[in-house]
């Protein structure tokens, strides 16, 4: 497939159907990036779906019961070569699988890495419906792909969808879902986290720890309530790691920092004598020590 093929050929509103050869030149390249910007557990997770309908733009869901990450790739001309312009891991609320021929939409984002713009969109379909079709304002539809649970699309322009539902093999409706009013985001991205030094310092017994949060992503100094993802929590024998996501805002976000957030982490077991570490760096930092930098 080369840049006068389907891949790269103009936008279509149905899927293209992937060899094995490309998507295993896509996953291969987010598994990559992903490995740098997220950690070896993202880049180890296997690829559910990759979605391709021209432009030599791909989207790749890579899945499994605990992780999720969205991966917006493109290949080159000659189509033997794939690079990545984002990706992203995604919020546990998109990892419930749904029954049926239910529908949902996990995430609709406008994205500038074309002329004109393009809306992404992806969610999770139940096992009976043949196709996920999105109904745009104009009375055009768009196919997604689907496949293992998932369903994406994108098409060009900025409108969002009207509709979203879940099609049999005859094109009717068996399942469907609101249309979201606005952008929906399903991204996250890390937060570091320190004990608060005006609470109680934690003791060998402490199962519960005073702590402070600071959200990485730029976030138009907005607080993070309500967009923590509930943590990473990792204890050995020598320390306990815990790891904090932070569900990302919709839209172009002001970078004017952000102010701490304060929370309480629940422990699994007691901290006994061993050091409470952030995990959101590398190597972990120990948190006692107060905020980073």
């Amino acid at each position: 497939m080369v840049s006068g093929g389907p891949l790269g050929g103009p936008w279509r509103s149905t899927p293209i159907a992937v060899d094995d050869a490309h998507v295993a030149i896509a996953s291969d390249a987010c598994a990559a990036k992903a490995r740098v910007d997220l950690g070896e557990t993202d880049a180890n997770l296997p690829t559910s779906l990759v979605d391709a309908r021209g432009e030599n733009l791909v989207i790749v869901i890579m899945a499994d019961d605990l992780n999720a990450i969205e991966c917006l790739a493109r290949f080159d001309a000659s189509g033997s070569t794939a690079t990545v312009d984002s990706v992203a891991g995604l919020s546990v609320t998109t990892l419930d699988p749904l029954d049926g021929s239910a529908i949902g939409v996990s995430s609709v984002v406008r994205e500038t890495d074309r002329s004109g713009g393009r809306t992404v969109a992806f969610g999770r379909i139940g096992p009976s419906p043949a196709a996920a079709r999105i109904g745009l304002p104009d009375g055009s539809a768009v196919v997604a792909s689907s496949a293992e649970g998932w369903w994406a699309a994108w098409w060009p322009g900025t409108i969002l969808a009207s509709a979203y539902a879940a099609v049999d093999d005859h094109h009717f409706v068996v399942g469907q879902v609101a249309a979201p009013a606005g952008e929906v985001e399903a991204r996250v991205g890390p937060a570091s986290w320190w004990v608060d030094q005006m609470r109680p310092a934690p003791t060998a017994t402490s199962t519960t720890i005073h702590a402070q949060l600071v959200e990485k992503a730029c976030a138009s100094g907005m607080s993070p309530a309500g967009r923590i993802e509930p943590p990473t929590i990792e204890p050995d024998d020598h320390g306990i790691t815990v790891t904090f996501r932070v569900r990302r805002l919709p839209g172009p976000q002001d970078c004017q920092g952000n102010d701490p957030f304060g929370l309480d982490i629940r422990l699994p077991e007691p901290l006994a004598d061993r050091r409470l570490y952030d995990g959101s760096e590398t190597p972990p930092r120990d948190v006692t020590k107060g905020p980073p930098g």
